[in-house]
């Protein structure tokens, strides 16, 4: 519970900001009254979401140290949330009326002149992916581009060029980040390599990442080839296969697929999807959409394609999310759960996920915007890394991911919230069990989870790897302010628990 200390403090903190933005003569807070509130406060996913007394928005690094230095202080608890504002784990929801640390000022994207690229805490990947276009370069980004970069990266960072260039925390060369008392330093392999290891796939537990380095490659020319697919719900088996036989052929590098579930309001029931990228080949791209053309009459497993749209994308289209409508409407509640497999998910298991999904959004017609997608990548650059090179847990465990994402709006009884959650566990559970996934636990990757996983799945099952992160959020979060998103435990006891609380920041009278 928060400390009578801390409310009073922040209560005078929001007086004072009522009168002036400025709190002591330096310091960029806002309250509700301002005229920018909304559209700097909203959310990807207005379910458990957290919400906001005032607004920190720095204009410069020195002010967001002193700014986190003040809130440390005066015990006043505080959310770094946005750009994107698409953290989603329920835990979230724990944090009511605190501070929001918000770094849109932070939206830079620099090429350098040793083909690096540093951007700022703020940047979303629209930032990110035109720069390297123009520069001629690339690196693994995210599918969307309303998504923020840092939050991507901090959780190891999947993205469509993956196979070819790993995640997009692979290729961070340095990160500047404020801690807990406003500290800022500095994480690279030379500069608190402890850090450096830690940021990449468990970093939203240490700090605010205020810039970031990558190393990008040439773009070879910067096309990619790009199909969309639509097919009847009876080609299910027909496409589950397929897909199947593509993937355990082995992945080439270059290509990245997703099957996905939508739900067709007008017919009452799901649809299938298929998006198919390949880097820099159009043939080669072509060949695999090829194979989930329309199939003969009397085929055993036939496949039905009612919409085939094929294009070749440079590199700035890549990340518009068109594949996938409606991903940056904010406001919406949504919910997600996950699971993973070294192949595809065994095919009954698929077609039971599809079917509850249709029974769902029929009993719930509000819900008719959620999505089920499989994303399949070839996993050689993940890979080809040791398996202690970063905080990231899955290395040679995720070719495919299962993002199971309820959305919906109207739901002033809670009906469809427990409907959602209830449906997406369900789902979850199917396909995380062994005769369906291949592994005897579930692995799921932090950014696609939701709170009742066992830590160990996002972070990993090995005690070495467990004390290693806690004893780095013992020296780098010692009070648990960074605790939001699916928190790692200060005391090894916590690994053990069935979930993480999530609790917000605790009582730091002590400072």
């Amino acid at each position: 519970m928060r400390s009578i200390r801390s409310c009073l403090c922040l209560a005078t903190l929001i007086a004072q900001v009522a009168c002036d933005a400025v709190v002591d003569g330096k310091l960029s807070f806002y309250t509700s009254s301002w005229e920018n509130w909304d559209e700097n406060t909203a959310r990807w996913s207005a379910y458990e979401a957290p919400t906001f007394s005032a607004v920190f928005k720095p204009e410069t690094e020195a002010e967001l140290s002193q700014g986190i230095e003040y809130l440390a202080k005066y015990n006043i608890p505080y959310l770094a949330t946005k750009p994107g504002g698409h953290g989603n784990v329920p835990t979230l929801g724990n944090y009511q009326n605190v501070v929001q640390i918000n770094l849109d000022n932070f939206r830079h994207a620099v090429m350098n002149s040793d083909h690096s690229i540093t951007i700022g805490g703020g940047a979303k990947m629209v930032d990110l992916i035109p720069t390297l276009h123009r520069a001629g370069r690339e690196m693994t980004v995210g599918s969307f581009p309303c998504v923020g970069v840092h939050g991507v990266m901090l959780g190891g960072g999947m993205g469509r060029l993956m196979g070819r260039y790993g995640l997009i925390s692979d290729a961070l060369l340095q990160a500047k980040v404020a801690l807990w008392n406003g500290t800022i330093v500095e994480a690279s392999e030379k500069v608190n390599p402890d850090l450096f290891w830690g940021l990449r796939g468990a970093g939203h537990n240490f700090g605010v990442v205020l810039e970031s380095t990558y190393k990008t490659w040439p773009d070879e020319g910067g096309l990619h080839y790009n199909a969309d697919m639509v097919f009847t719900d009876d080609s299910l088996d027909g496409v589950v296969n397929t897909y199947r036989e593509i993937v355990q052929d082995g992945l080439d590098p270059s290509l990245f697929l997703i099957l996905g579930y939508m739900y067709d309001a007008d017919a009452k029931k799901p649809l299938l999807i298929m998006n198919v990228v390949y880097a820099h080949n159009e043939e080669k791209g072509r060949r695999v959409a090829g194979r989930f053309a329309s199939s003969p009459k009397g085929t055993a497993e036939p496949i039905t394609r009612i919409s085939f749209k094929e294009s070749n994308m440079n590199f700035s289209e890549l990340g518009s999310g068109k594949a996938v409508p409606g991903v940056c409407d904010v406001n919406l509640k949504n919910t997600l759960y996950t699971a993973s497999t070294p192949s595809l998910f065994e095919t009954g298991a698929m077609k039971a996920v599809y079917e509850s999904f249709g029974s769902f959004v029929r009993a719930h017609p509000g819900a008719n915007r959620s999505i089920l997608l499989f994303e399949a990548a070839d996993g050689k650059a993940v890979d080809a890394l040791p398996h202690d090179y970063s905080a990231y847990a899955h290395r040679g465990m995720m070719t495919t991911n299962a993002i199971i994402q309820a959305t919906w709006d109207e739901d002033e009884d809670g009906i469809v919230a427990e409907a959602a959650n209830a449906w997406g566990k369900g789902a979850r559970d199917l396909l995380a069990k062994p005769e369906v996934s291949g592994y005897d636990k579930l692995h799921a990757y932090v950014n696609y989870a939701n709170r009742d996983e066992p830590l160990a799945a996002l972070y990993g099952y090995d005690e070495k790897r467990q004390r290693r992160l806690t004893a780095l959020k013992q020296k780098y979060d010692p009070h648990g302010c960074f605790n939001a998103y699916r928190p790692l435990p200060l005391d090894m006891s916590g690994w053990e628990l069935p979930t993480a609380s999530g609790a917000p920041q605790r009582t730091r009278d002590e400072l």
